[in-house]
């Protein structure tokens, strides 16, 4: 193989569409009301409202940050280097940005949230479980099928922290934005990529494998049909 190869890359990329560079967007939220909602007591939340956001907070994020994972550690100098040693792990936040509907159903919707979660009014908080939820982000890629699920991040003890604020304005009218920020105890990333997305031996067809995606004709027009080992034609 030679360094930097782009033809060498461009067999790599073809063995199946699930080699091919992952793409921004194509994903689907999905995030339930906590528990305190469909509890009892003054103040609750209204039911209707309830499924209407949580029906349509899908459609209306604008924009999401996928979880990081960082280990934690220690560190030990007796003479000479540091070294450091793993102590746990932690992950960071995340942010969702909403697209807000002219009824602010959404905003309405994480305000109620944090109110049951603490409450400025009389100064308390909800009991833990009652407000955190498990939460799934999807990611999808256009394949042989259509859009195919590739991987699932799953989020454990999520509950929003933060609602950001919104600023109004009399210039040229813009589509107003909420950004939420949400914590959670740990995540869990799979591997949900369908069979047909996965590496194909080195004699592939290229109508089979890109009848759904423009990146070849793109390579094509550059270097030419891919090649495979030996860098041979296409059969």
């Amino acid at each position: 193989m030679e360094p930097n190869s782009f033809k060498e890359f461009k067999t790599m990329i073809g063995r199946s569409a699930g080699t091919m560079p992952m793409t921004s967007n194509l994903y689907q939220v999905n995030l339930s009301a906590p528990p305190i909602f469909r509890k009892g007591g003054s103040g609750i939340y209204d039911p209707v409202k309830e499924i209407e956001a949580e029906r349509t907070i899908d459609y209306y994020a604008n924009s999401i940050t996928l979880p990081s994972r960082a280990v934690t550690t220690g560190e030990l100098n007796n003479v000479g280097q540091i070294r450091r040693f793993a102590t746990g792990q932690t992950a960071s936040e995340i942010n969702i940005q909403f697209i807000l509907t002219k009824d602010q159903r959404h905003r309405y919707f994480f305000e109620q949230w944090l109110n049951h979660t603490a409450s400025d009014s009389d100064n308390t908080v909800g009991f833990y479980d009652d407000y955190v939820v498990d939460m799934e982000i999807l990611k999808f890629e256009n394949g042989p099928a259509g859009h195919q699920q590739t991987a699932a991040y799953k989020l454990f003890g999520a509950f929003p922290f933060n609602v950001g604020q919104l600023e109004l304005n009399n210039e040229q009218t813009n589509l107003v934005q909420l950004d939420v920020a949400f914590y959670f105890e740990r995540y869990r990333m799979d591997q949900t990529m369908p069979q047909e997305l996965r590496a194909k031996p080195s004699k592939f067809s290229l109508k089979d494998l890109y009848s759904d995606t423009s990146i070849p004709q793109f390579l094509d027009t550059i270097l030419g049909d891919f090649p495979v080992n030996g860098g041979n034609r296409l059969v």
